[in-house]
């Protein structure tokens, strides 16, 4: 019982040290535009992610000469498959870059680590793209 009187004088004495500093003031003002860059990321994810699935969609079913008889050109099957890679990782990587970009603090601080984020989600949209023309080069 000595002991834990004195664990219990200790924390009180803790508590009354007015030589304690005063816990830290949040890290920049609070951003009242902080909401702009998720909602324009929100919105441009759901017009893009339509928009590559039938790029990506198209794209698989497009030069006829990738059967079982024939065999495709390297560049046309590389192309494909990293297409349709980055057509699943929409369902992964978009949503998770998604809430990042709403869930971090709209404070100055916060504003980079946002933006990378939102880059963050668009990533699969931007390799579907970066991918068109080499399977417009190498296709048939």
């Amino acid at each position: 019982m000595t002991a834990l009187r004195l664990t219990a004088l200790r924390l009180t004495a803790l508590r009354r040290d007015p030589s304690r500093p005063a816990p830290p003031e949040p890290a920049g003002p609070l951003r009242p535009d902080g909401w702009i860059a998720p909602a324009v990321v929100t919105v441009a994810a759901v017009i893009l992610s339509y928009a590559a699935l039938m790029i990506v969609l198209f794209a698989l079913m497009g030069p006829g000469s990738c059967d079982a008889q024939a065999a495709c050109s390297w560049g046309t099957g590389a192309t494909r498959n990293i297409m349709w890679s980055a057509a699943r990782a929409i369902g992964y990587v978009t949503p998770a870059g998604l809430f990042v970009t709403w869930v971090l603090p709209w404070r100055s601080r916060w504003t980079a680590a946002r933006r990378r984020a939102a880059a963050f989600a668009l990533l699969p949209h931007a390799v579907i793209a970066a991918d068109l023309l080499p399977l417009l080069i190498f296709s048939d």
